[in-house]
């Protein structure tokens, strides 16, 4: 029999060449696009960001990237030199150590006084500058590079894993550049709990390495991760956001919160987090609560949570908390590794949402929940009397001696 072994996804480019999409795009006025993998959820909290690195330093190619422990099993971003030619590239980890080696580094991939490797690790978020993008898909058709990567069962090589593939990589395209071109690649690096938390594993194999002290890039930690990045943004602005305890699910450790969905909608980048606390200060979560906000028009300004909280504000609508304190039950995680639902059975736990405060801002004006409409309150204002003794017989400073003077709009002296 003949196993058919997918070619790589180093192909997304010729497929955007051959048919016409990337052309199409840039001639739509688009003037940017980002490859991302569909197993990282935090890809787009750090988009915004990195697009302006690319925009300020003009690049062609920009590489998201993230702290790398040596040897850990995703590609690092190198510079690679041969006489004159430099070129900004990723190279395989499993290829990064014997390079060092032959290249005059004894030790090969090692960590540096930072607890990390020199050579930050390529998460393969890529943004790319699209007329510059286009020129080179018409010159090179967009074919990558091809290699081998073979996966042994036995420390000796002897035994294939799986069948070896002949593949492509989509974050070879640096190898296609030609000239100036290849100054032109850079990368950003952004702390790994902000912008990479794969769920590619086996529970079983993230328990395995949860064990050795790596990332388990499972389920329960990737949507534990994408609350823990939104924890970690609120706290940067200045919010009091507490740390739940640890818990456990499948052999798998994660945080038991607290889990903080704010949806596009809110607010979809940190920019827009400053406008939607304008006193961060005021804002406190607890350890165990849950808070989902959505709705364009929604501000938060004061708020202090200890439960499940979830605010609406319907398109068109506004709305601003302020002095809200809601303390209830809220939501649990109730571990389920035998449901019959398969999304939950590899999560480890179901959601019991034992008390939850809902408040909806409509776009008539009115509000559903328990937060009352606020009315604008009138600051009165002091007014002091200062008793003057004039001479009423003599005309006051700047006043005519005869005729009409005009005062104000509305008044005459006669």
């Amino acid at each position: 029999d003949i196993q058919m072994k997918p070619h790589g996804h180093g192909d997304i480019h010729a497929l955007l060449h051959s048919n016409g999409v990337a052309k199409s795009w840039l001639e739509q006025g688009m003037k940017w696009t980002v490859f991302f993998q569909d197993t990282n959820g935090l890809a787009f909290h750090t988009l915004a960001l990195s697009l302006g690195v690319s925009s300020k330093l003009g690049l062609i190619m920009n590489s998201i990237t993230c702290p790398r422990k040596a040897k850990q099993a995703i590609g690092a971003i190198t510079k690679l030199t041969k006489g004159d030619k430099e070129r900004t590239l990723n190279v395989e980890y499993n290829q990064l150590d014997p390079l060092l080696r032959a290249t005059g580094h004894a030790d090969g991939d090692v960590n540096d006084a930072s607890g990390f490797s020199p050579f930050p690790g390529n998460i393969n978020q890529l943004l790319f500058n699209l007329e510059s993008y286009v020129q080179v898909l018409e010159r090179t058709k967009g074919v990558m590079p091809e290699f081998v990567n073979p996966k042994y069962k036995d420390a000796e090589k002897t035994i294939f894993k799986k069948p070896t593939r002949l593949e492509c990589m989509m974050q070879d395209f640096p190898t296609t550049l030609e000239g100036a071109e290849t100054e032109k690649v850079g990368f950003t690096s952004l702390s790994s709990e902000l912008c990479f938390s794969p769920v590619k594993n086996a529970t079983t194999d993230g328990a395995a390495l949860q064990a050795k002290g790596s990332p388990p890039g499972v389920a329960a930690t990737g949507e534990a991760d994408q609350s823990g990045a939104v924890c970690e943004l609120l706290r940067s602005l200045g919010c009091t956001v507490h740390e739940g305890g640890k818990v456990t699910f499948s052999d798998i450790d994660i945080r038991s919160g607290p889990d903080c969905v704010l949806k596009p909608s809110f607010a979809a980048c940190v920019t827009e987090f400053k406008k939607k606390f304008p006193n961060p200060s005021a804002v406190s979560i607890s350890g165990r609560s849950s808070l989902v906000l959505s709705g364009d028009g929604l501000v938060i300004e004061s708020l202090d949570l200890d439960g499940a909280l979830v605010i609406e504000c319907e398109e068109g609508a506004s709305g601003v908390i302020q002095d809200l304190s809601v303390t209830n039950k809220g939501w649990v995680k109730v571990s389920d590794e035998a449901s019959k639902d398969e999304v939950i059975r590899m999560r480890g736990y179901h959601i019991s949402k034992l008390e939850t405060e809902k408040i909806v801002f409509k776009q008539d004006g009115s509000i559903e929940g328990n937060y009352p409409v606020k009315q604008p309150v009138e600051t009165p204002v002091e007014r002091s009397i200062e008793t003057v003794v004039e001479d009423l017989s003599k005309p006051a400073s700047g006043e005519e001696q005869e005729g009409d003077t005009q005062c104000c709009a509305g008044c005459a002296i006669m």
